[in-house]
């Protein structure tokens, strides 16, 4: 990647300047915190820029919701927000339009941040796809876009940690990239590329906001494979740094009848969990109900037959994972000794994203998995923030609100999140 080398020294050399200056400011305390999504009514490029679109409504989420449905949110008890904000949308603006944007992010911030929530600005891109053909997603270099994506997003994050330095540093963290789409096929390399570009991107933030406490994060999509491929020596010196990791095992679970994927776990839904409650007979109905999905919603016979086939697959796979909260809990061990291995004290990890996509979810088993993964995080240490608020949406998707008048959470997720007085 063009430049890239100039750009590692850049942040070495602004990493190694900034060590001491931030060692006596400790990062914020999180522990149990909420994601709101990025988009509540989902917007693409072309009705962003569109004339008409109103961007004093950015984000999204900030002209529906009022302060006592936030407040209501904020008493359920959670501590903090990860604050999802389309880092596309900055860049389809442009460097001009891009600033009344961060002004609307500053201002979202202090809202929350009024009504008691720690915020982390959460810059969360998302991996290009049909709706989002310009490529802005891209800003790694994972495909063939042009190299100056990387420039214009390390500008961004600057600007935005910039803004974010005039506010309470007790309260306001930075997240200068979601799940970093990067290194998937590092063993067929000698190095990763993810550790020099998450290197520019704690420089690019430390140079406009030398104090700013920054949620970092492995490459491989934010997993716990990333993490634990990560040296963070480089950042040793830093005490406002907190590392994050996402987890949404088992996906056969997590994601089942997701509508954006055309694969077996579309139709394969209603999983019990543990697997271990998946006997021959539940296992023989949930596959003739997955076929019955792919009969009644796929066209081509070819396509149907070959997800008939995958779904077969599918749940013997996941019955071959025996998963469960022992699972969870050994996963969660491994990056408990990443961290332990690279002296980061348990309260400076974030279990940033775990959740259900409940459409596609067997009621009992989203309510036992979101209860696994809390209960997995809190043992060792870990601060967590559930997928996601949902705000507008109860009932659908993702969203842990059980009414969406008011924003208070399905008693029974409330009680797994163990936030049940």
């Amino acid at each position: 990647m063009p430049r890239l080398h100039r750009v590692l020294s850049l942040a070495l050399a602004c990493l190694t300047v900034v060590a001491g200056a931030s060692a006596a400011t400790a990062a914020p305390l999180l522990k149990r915190g909420v994601n709101f999504e990025i988009w509540q009514t989902w917007t693409g490029r072309d009705a962003f820029l569109a004339p008409e679109f109103d961007r004093n409504n950015f984000p999204d989420w900030m002209g529906r919701v009022d302060d006592r449905q936030l407040a209501r949110l904020k008493a359920e008890g959670f501590d903090f927000v990860r604050l999802g904000i389309d880092a596309a949308a900055l860049l389809w603006a442009g460097d001009d339009g891009a600033g009344p944007l961060i002004d609307r992010i500053v201002a979202a911030t202090e809202r929350l941040q009024a009504l008691g929530f720690t915020v982390i600005v959460d810059l969360h891109l998302l991996p290009a796809d049909e709706e989002r053909p310009d490529g802005l997603e891209d800003v790694l270099g994972t495909d063939d876009h042009a190299p100056l994506l990387w420039d214009r997003y390390l500008g961004l994050v600057a600007r935005v940690a910039a803004r974010l330095a005039a506010l309470p540093p007790d309260l306001t963290l930075l997240e200068p990239i979601n799940e970093p789409n990067q290194d998937w096929s590092s063993h067929f390399r000698m190095t990763d590329r993810w550790p020099d570009q998450l290197a520019a991107l704690a420089a690019a933030a430390r140079a406009a906001a030398p104090t700013l406490t920054l949620v970092l994060t492995g490459g491989k999509s934010g997993g716990i494979d990333g993490l634990e491929r990560l040296d963070p020596t480089p950042f040793a010196g830093d005490a406002n740094i907190v590392w994050t990791f996402h987890y949404y095992e088992p996906m056969a679970v997590s994601h089942a009848g997701r509508p954006w994927l055309d694969d077996p776990g579309r139709y394969l839904t209603h999983l019990p969990y543990p697997a271990a409650l998946v006997d021959d007979a539940a296992g023989k109905r949930l596959v003739r109900e997955a076929r019955a999905r792919i009969a009644k919603g796929v066209a081509d016979p070819k396509r149907r037959k070959e997800l008939d086939a995958a779904v077969g697959e599918a749940l013997d796979d996941y019955r071959a994972t025996d998963a469960g909260p022992a699972t969870i809990a050994a996963d969660f061990q491994r990056v408990s000794d990443w961290a332990a291995g690279n002296g980061i004290p348990a309260g400076r990890v974030l279990l940033g994203e775990f959740g259900i996509y409940q459409n596609g979810a067997d009621p009992a088993a989203r309510i036992a998995l979101i209860a696994a993964t809390r209960a997995a995080a809190e043992r060792q240490g870990f601060a967590w923030a559930v997928y996601d608020a949902g705000l507008t949406a109860a009932g659908e998707g993702f969203s842990v609100v059980g009414d969406n008048r008011t924003l208070a959470l399905e008693p029974q997720v409330k009680a797994a999140l163990g936030l049940a007085k």
